[in-house]
């Protein structure tokens, strides 16, 4: 039974399956989100979770890596950060606050952070346009000032409201393609153009589903051409378990009837094989299945995108395919005599190399049952 926001009020952990009539996605704890972001030197993903609903609202926690180019040698810049949205802005926000950081507020009052609000959405649908505020939040504010949320202090982050009166471009949804539980879906969007009121222009796709009207892809350009893109985000890949046992049997049920398995949620850092944190829930879950049949063993494949070279992606593949092999064997006491890896780079994409969302669905490790 999915979790509503009219009835989540109350909020409350739910039961919660997907409609796969409309390929709606529900808003429950474990609901992880992941977004990517293209550079010349590859897509980085940034990964939001909902860990926590109560009666208060909903908490989120971020994690994002990216090649800091501003930075000498451009390292890698981790981030972590948490929101929570209260349950009375869930449904009646008209301000956005896209921005997460280390020097954002955990709280802002009459904000969203993964979507839009419901009143948004609906009145979006019903009059074909709505305000929306989204936030331009610059990136070098120094640690130690960090964003009050409150209008009358300053630094705050209202100090960066970007006013918007979005219009509804099409009369019906649109389709976007998204990797929902390992599967490719196109999920229904309501697709809004938007002129901020400084000469900005967006284009905004949120989820057509006021019970959890995520945003699934907007652009902001500023209004001069010459500097480009002001915030870009597209939702590539979303999973979801919304109890211990929601989401589970589907990875088991792929070995046990084709006998191998895509699988897109087991996270690794920038260009390594380290294995990011938000990809537990999923090595607990092949742990749990190898438990269940211990007469099984498992071949593990890695598989890129086809950003950078054939030789580096081989190399990058089957170093990640043995992450994922150690993790098993150290974390969770698989035996690891029953698990063998092998790396293909490139070479097996799924999808097009052209988009981010189709180098999302290339950038893989597959399960093979022996």
């Amino acid at each position: 039974m999915r979790l509503c926001i009219a009835a989540a009020l109350a909020l409350t952990t739910s039961l919660c399956a997907i409609d796969a009539a409309s390929a709606r996605v529900p808003l429950c704890a474990g609901l992880t989100i992941v977004t990517a972001v293209t550079q010349p030197e590859g897509d980085y993903e940034s990964i939001k979770t909902v860990t926590g609903i109560d009666s208060r609202g909903v908490t989120i926690k971020y994690s994002n890596e990216r090649v800091a180019r501003e930075l000498a040698g451009h390292p890698i810049q981790k981030v972590k950060a948490t929101r929570m949205v209260r349950a009375i802005d869930l449904v009646q926000a008209k301000a956005y606050l896209q921005e997460f950081s280390t020097i954002t507020p955990i709280e802002v009052a009459g904000t969203t952070a993964i979507g839009t609000s419901r009143h948004v959405l609906a009145t979006l649908k019903s009059t074909r346009k709505a305000d929306l505020t989204v936030f331009d939040l610059p990136s070098s504010m120094p640690s130690d000032h960090p964003y009050s949320a409150d209008r009358g202090r300053h630094p705050s982050v209202f100090d960066h409201e970007v006013p918007f009166t979005l219009r509804r471009a099409e009369a019906a949804d649109v389709a976007m393609p998204v990797t929902v539980n390992d599967v490719k879906v196109d999920l229904p969007a309501i697709h809004a153009t938007a002129i901020g009121e400084w000469g900005e222009k967006g284009d905004f796709y949120f989820l057509d589903d006021e019970d959890n009207p995520l945003a699934l892809r907007f652009r902001i350009r500023t209004s001069d051409a010459s500097t480009g893109d002001r915030a870009v985000l597209e939702v590539v890949k979303i999973n979801y378990r919304c109890s211990a046992s929601a989401g589970a049997g589907a990875l088991e049920r792929a070995l046990l009837e084709n006998r191998r398995a895509d699988v897109y949620s087991i996270f690794f850092s920038f260009n390594s094989d380290e294995i990011r944190e938000e990809s537990e829930p999923t090595l607990r879950e092949i742990a749990d299945v190898l438990v269940r049949h211990p007469d099984w063993s498992i071949a593990i494949e890695g598989h890129t995108d086809g950003i950078a070279s054939d030789t580096f992606n081989l190399d990058l593949s089957r170093r990640r395919a043995a992450a994922v092999k150690t993790a098993l064997v150290v974390r969770f006491g698989v035996e690891g005599s029953r698990l063998t890896t092998a790396g293909f780079g490139r070479s097996r994409p799924r999808d097009t190399n052209d988009t981010p969302e189709g180098r999302a669905r290339n950038r893989r490790v597959e399960l093979i049952r022996r």
